[in-house]
């Protein structure tokens, strides 16, 4: 039994297929509130209502599993919190596992993860992988850039209610994006290759400024233009948020960072020692997506 925690997001979406596909039984753990919770999801998956809050629910989850895929994240929910989920939720399960026999965790990351890290998702990031490299369990980093997916819903959104795609500071530092296919299939593989275990892969799609990304989403829509939110505004947002929305606070922050340019980072070497896997980029994920506002 493979337990898919956040089965039920983006990520979770696209793992648990792959896994029923290729015979695997799946447990998936989730809140069932940023995403409906599903009757079903085809054979062989088992459905668990679960708070990564809750000590018992951990031990629920991983009961009876050999492996586990921890691919939850509180970032980009509104309820939620990356301490809560991306660290303390994160360590907690990790807890469990090892408690209850589990032999290899793939736990999903972000390049720049660190103890000292600007912002406070890769702090929480570092704290999680800290846990499973320590667990006494194999253990699998799967660090990916921001789904490409999720930030073209997040542009797509105004264009189709007011006619803008938001650009964030210059609009020009690279960023890294890794699209919800090849962040599954490096998953399903890290599952079933010795060659991934006890080690850190860095995978990314393709990497953009934002006004690329944003002149694509224009080209396709066939209409709108760019809003352009300054850098120093983003600062400020950043830190005049926190007591009223601290969601839009650590969103305005990954923003400045993503302005630093240091949300790019090299991929080239994990992809080459996988040359197997397909590298989906930005006109790929347009193209399947079919009409604008289905991005999901």
């Amino acid at each position: 039994m493979i337990l898919v925690v956040g089965g039920t997001g983006r990520l979770g979406r696209a793992v648990v297929p792959l896994l029923v596909a290729a015979g695997q039984q799946v447990r998936v753990m989730a809140r069932g509130k940023s995403q409906p919770f599903p009757q079903k999801m085809g054979g062989g998956v088992e459905l668990l209502h679960g708070d990564l809050g809750s000590d018992a629910d951990c031990r629920q989850a991983v009961a009876g599993c050999s492996e586990v895929v921890f691919a939850a994240s509180g970032f980009g929910i509104k309820d939620s919190s990356p301490r809560a989920v991306d660290r303390d939720g994160a360590i907690r399960l990790v807890r469990a596992a090892a408690a209850a026999g589990v032999r290899h965790v793939v736990m999903m990351s972000m390049p720049g993860a660190a103890a000292d890290g600007p912002i406070d998702f890769l702090r929480c990031k570092a704290a999680a992988e800290d846990a499973v490299r320590s667990s006494g369990m194999d253990w699998t980093i799967v660090r990916i850039g921001a789904l490409l997916e999720q930030r073209l819903e997040i542009m797509t959104a105004p264009l189709e209610s007011k006619g803008k795609v938001p650009v964030f500071g210059s609009g020009s530092a690279p960023v890294t994006y890794t699209s919800v296919r090849d962040a599954a299939a490096v998953v399903v593989r890290a599952l079933r290759d010795p060659a991934l275990r006890n080690r850190v892969i860095e995978w990314g799609s393709q990497t953009l400024p934002a006004h690329e990304v944003a002149e694509a989403l224009l080209a396709r829509a066939g209409h709108g233009s760019i809003q352009r939110v300054s850098a120093a505004a983003v600062r400020l947002l950043s830190v005049a948020a926190r007591p009223f929305s601290p969601f839009l606070a650590r969103v305005a922050g990954a923003a400045a960072w993503e302005e630093s340019g240091a949300a790019a980072f090299e991929f080239g070497p994990a992809r080459a020692e996988f040359p197997e896997i397909p590298v989906t980029g930005l006109q790929q994920v347009l193209e399947a997506s079919g009409a604008p506002g289905s991005l999901a």
